[in-house]
């Protein structure tokens, strides 16, 4: 009888282990190496802020960060974090230093960052090298249709870049958390899916549009394909997802849908 309920205690544990969910939070950025475009991330105020973010973040006390580097340059990161977590000094400008190590330092986390891009070439399997023969016939068929036949642009293509160009040209003189609020809203990450993926769909008059779209939006899945895995395999409670803008609204529409994942609403650690 003992050994029967405890079989049953184990198995109800079990159950309710697996079906725990993960909560995510999804936090979107601009590259800080661009500093022509953007400034310097190592400014003093800047990186004042970044200790405010920094604090902020540390609240949701996640136990995974994932950052947008292929996983190649795992141990790369994972070198960067053991030098800084022994007091190396370090002045990278990179977001993944800058936040996510940064962070899991804070959190004393065990390892830093976890790497899960990834990238069209070279092919590391059939699919992708078939993928890329395709890319490549596509390309230069469009770049030769071009010639005969320049693609016609969307109406909206032009507000959209109007619109870029007003917040990047403010985002020197902006706050750390400024700059985060405007890159995790609704409006920002609307207006960058439609740049980078959507606009290609709306007047098409080369019939070439899809197969752009969908070459921008394959990077997403893979990069979400690596995220759940890990997710799935190691069942972390809470974990970031660090990440450019651009691929933001791609992996939460991804994630959301999943039984596993729980979406946390970023601008709830940003104000």
């Amino acid at each position: 009888m003992n050994k029967l309920l405890t079989f049953l205690i184990l198995l109800s544990f079990t159950q309710t282990y697996s079906q725990e969910k993960t909560d995510v939070l999804l936090l979107a950025t601009y590259h800080f190496t661009n500093t022509e475009k953007f400034g310097d991330i190592l400014n003093p105020k800047k990186q004042k802020g970044i200790e405010e973010l920094l604090s902020k973040l540390k609240t949701f006390q996640p136990q995974k960060i994932y950052v947008e580097n292929t996983p190649k340059k795992q141990n790369f990161w994972d070198s960067i974090y053991i030098n800084y977590k022994n007091g190396q000094n370090q002045k990278l400008r990179n977001e993944i230093f800058q936040i996510g190590i940064r962070l899991a330092k804070n959190l004393n986390l065990k390892s830093g960052v976890t790497c899960v891009d990834w990238q069209r070439r070279p092919a590391n399997n059939f699919q992708e090298k078939a993928y890329l023969e395709y890319l490549d016939k596509m390309i230069n068929y469009d770049d030769s249709i071009e010639k005969i036949n320049p693609v016609e642009k969307s109406q909206y293509i032009e507000k959209t870049k109007n619109y870029f160009d007003s917040v990047y040209t403010k985002i020197p003189n902006m706050s750390i958390m400024e700059i985060f609020r405007i890159f995790n809203s609704k409006t920002f990450l609307n207006n960058i899916f439609y740049s980078n993926i959507s606009s290609y769909l709306d007047v098409d008059s080369n019939k070439t549009g899809v197969v752009w779209t969908q070459n921008n939006m394959i990077r997403n899945v893979n990069i979400y394909q690596n995220i759940i895995q890990d997710i799935l395999k190691n069942n972390p409670k809470r974990v970031i997802i660090l990440y450019g803008a651009g691929h933001i609204k791609a992996l939460r529409n991804y994630l959301e849908t999943h039984p596993k994942i729980n979406i946390i609403e970023t601008n709830n650690y940003l104000n």
